[in-house]
């Protein structure tokens, strides 16, 4: 049988709040016996100075007792104060006693070995005095000295008294507890039920984030732990709700990519088999099967490299390098389109400036922002490159462009995969959308930061940072 969190907790509180009850209530009748014995004996001991004082009055001139005298007091006292009193002689025999005629102990003596127990200075005890009293009390026993006789005096206090108290006392503390226990019992029950309440809350939101339900938000307004929990999970599952439409984004646009090729291709193919196109312009449509196969591969490849650099297989080697030679080679490779438009590169008479990165890896940084600045250029426009040191010890690069610029829309959507600008559809309908996510991935990796800026029919500058060199010499 499945148990809840609530009734575990619940029910190992309440037999923990149990067992400090009455440990706490055992502890406190232990403690109250002790406190009476403790108190009777200062009770009886108090009483018995006075009495034996009063026990001496009573000897006459003579030096002898006026037992009936004696016996009065004895009987006044013993109503008065509560207790009964004996005296004996020195073999025991009782002479005086406060309990009605006839008395108990006429034919009774204490016994030797307990009056050798007896001194001056009193002894107390629950006992029967070896079989002198009827049932076990307290006894408060001294000896005396009259006119050179040895005598003993004994205060009784009866014992039925303590279980009298300590019934009163448990009845009290049990009420007590009572009350108590209850009260906790409720007050934890409450806590619980409100502590339990909001973990049903997210398991359940959690077994909904398990189906891909993240509409689901949990409302907990507690700022402790579980407020923070549920904080945490309503992030989880922001999160994993927008990782959710990426994918489905991803794959619709994977899908749309792959597609118009592969139907390009297909539709050429059987149209090359069943003679639909005739043998002479074969050879025109294989160049577009061939150009459409390359684009495949280009994306293919494309993907690979943004799945590495996104999973940490892609390990950089690392080194100082000047990026000037990387930048000049580059602008190399599109030196014939930068003829076409006539655009003025700007910026290059500089110094050298060094990095430390992996040469490879940024290479590929420049080339792909490099090929879009060269995309996007106006005809006779201009291509500038700036660079600047950062005091955080990077270096910063920017490339910047002329042209129609970016839409504001377009500009938190540019690092996207397969995201193309309606401008760059037009120019460039090969490409697929994957060369400024892969820029962004590797700046990333290089734990550097990439930007972009763009005012509207002026110009679009891409700025990214990545680590100075250790050493700046050439």
């Amino acid at each position: 049988m499945r148990k809840s969190v609530f009734s575990e907790f619940f029910c190992l509180c309440a037999a923990v709040i149990s067992a400090a009850v009455i440990c706490v209530g055992a502890v406190m009748l232990i403690v109250s016996c002790e406190h009476y014995k403790a108190d009777r004996i200062e009770y009886m001991q108090s009483r018995s100075e006075a009495m034996i004082t009063a026990t001496v009055s009573a000897v006459t001139d003579s030096g002898e007792f006026d037992f009936q005298e004696l016996q009065k007091i004895y009987n006044d006292m013993s109503v008065y104060i509560g207790v009964d009193l004996t005296l004996t002689d020195s073999d025991g025999v009782a002479l005086v006693c406060s309990e009605a005629s006839p008395c108990s102990h006429t034919d009774k003596n204490i016994e030797r070995s307990v009056l050798n127990r007896i001194t001056e200075d009193g002894i107390f005890e629950l006992s029967t005095l070896n079989g002198f009293y009827d049932a076990d009390s307290f006894i408060f026993a001294q000896k005396i000295i009259i006119n050179g006789r040895i005598y003993f005096f004994i205060s009784v206090l009866g014992y039925n008294m303590l279980p009298n108290y300590m019934f009163h006392l448990f009845l009290t503390l049990f009420v007590t507890a009572s009350l108590i226990l209850a009260g906790a019992l409720t007050i934890m029950y409450t806590s619980t039920k409100r502590l339990v309440t909001p973990i049903k809350e997210m398991t359940l939101a959690a077994r909904r984030f398990g189906e891909s339900d993240f509409s689901h938000k949990l409302h907990i307004a507690d700022e402790n732990e579980l407020g923070y929990l549920a904080n945490a999970l309503n992030e989880m599952a922001s999160s994993l709700e927008e990782i959710e439409e990426t994918r489905k984004t991803f794959i619709s646009n994977v899908s749309h990519e792959l597609k118009t090729p592969m139907t390009t291709i297909g539709g050429f193919i059987d149209g090359i088999l069943d003679g639909t196109i005739p043998k002479e312009q074969h050879t025109h449509y294989l160049k577009i099967v061939s150009k459409e196969v390359n684009r495949l591969a280009r994306l293919v490849r494309s993907m690979l490299n943004i799945s590495k650099y996104e999973s940490g297989e892609l390990a950089l080697s690392t080194k100082d390098f000047d990026v000037l030679p990387v930048i000049l080679q580059t602008l190399l490779n599109f030196e014939k389109r930068i003829e076409e438009k006539n655009i003025d590169i700007q910026g290059l008479d500089t110094d050298a400036v060094r990095l430390n990165a992996d040469p490879d890896l940024a290479q590929q940084v420049i080339y792909n922002l490099v090929e879009n600045a060269v995309k996007f250029v106006n005809n006779d426009g201009y291509i500038r490159f700036e660079f600047s040191e950062e005091e955080d010890g990077m270096q910063k690069i920017s490339i910047r462009n002329s042209g129609e610029g970016l839409k504001a829309k377009e500009i938190s959507k540019v690092f996207e995969r397969f995201y193309k600008t309606d401008e760059s559809r037009g120019i460039d309908p090969g490409g697929v959308g994957l060369g400024l996510s892969i820029v962004s991935s590797i700046i990333k990796l290089h734990g550097g930061t990439i930007r972009v800026s763009s005012e509207p029919n002026q110009f679009t500058e891409f700025s990214f940072s990545l680590k100075k060199a250790v050493n700046n010499r050439k």
